[in-house]
């Protein structure tokens, strides 16, 4: 008796077994592991580059004495850090260009910061003058006037207290008393005045007795008065 296996029988056994192919598919916390770790890059990265950028503030090219017209050969551009403190009130490039012409309140040191407030509009208008009013931060409503603002001025005549100008425009501000600026000084106020407004206040200043009120919004002086 033949006994050979059949084709049928032989191609059964002698067949590879078939193989099934099993697709992988990553649980959810393995999603939430990798974007986690990209977003660290990320936040990694824009830290770095925050801490790398830089902008350009203007400083005094060489001494510059007060009085001085604000123009672009005495002043140079340099980089400073994004994240400098006080970086706000420096002059930047578009100020310069802003600010072209106007004066500058005091005297500054070479290589000097310029802080914006050092600068003061040539005019007030109106055929006005200005005049800087030299006071403690917080005889001048605590130091928180604004340029546009109106104010007015109090000295002491003798034991009374008597207002020596009144309604006058706030031209430019130097404020060098805080910290992380570039000098340290008095706190300044310049306004427009008149001539008689002037030497009322050249007075006052003489006395060292002066007490500034913002004013702004607020009823004439001689309407509540009468």
């Amino acid at each position: 008796m033949d006994t050979s296996p059949s084709v049928i029988t032989r191609e059964a056994g002698t067949s590879a077994p078939t193989v099934r192919s099993a697709r992988y598919r990553p649980s959810l916390s393995h999603v939430a592991i990798a974007f986690a770790v990209v977003l660290a890059f990320v936040l990694n990265y824009l830290a770095l580059q925050g801490r790398e950028a830089t902008t350009l503030v203007a400083i005094a090219d060489s001494p510059i004495a007060a009085g001085s017209p604000l123009t672009p050969d005495i002043v140079r551009l340099v980089p400073l850090r994004a994240d400098f403190e006080g970086l706000d009130h420096l002059m930047g490039q578009a100020d310069l260009e802003r600010l072209e012409g106007w004066i500058v309140g005091r005297s500054v040191r070479e290589g000097e910061l310029i802080d914006r407030s050092l600068v003061i509009r040539p005019g007030a208008g109106d055929g006005l003058r200005t005049m800087s009013i030299p006071v403690a931060a917080e005889h001048a409503a605590g130091a928180t006037l604004v340029i546009g603002d109106r104010v007015d001025v109090i000295s002491m005549v003798g034991e009374e207290p008597v207002f020596v100008a009144s309604g006058l425009e706030v031209v430019s501000i130097a404020d060098t008393t805080q910290t992380g600026l570039s000098a340290a000084g008095p706190y300044h106020v310049v306004v427009g005045v008149s001539p008689a407004q002037a030497l009322a206040l050249a007075r006052a200043i003489a006395d060292g007795s002066l007490e500034i009120l913002r004013s702004t919004g607020a009823d004439a002086l001689e309407e509540e008065q009468g």
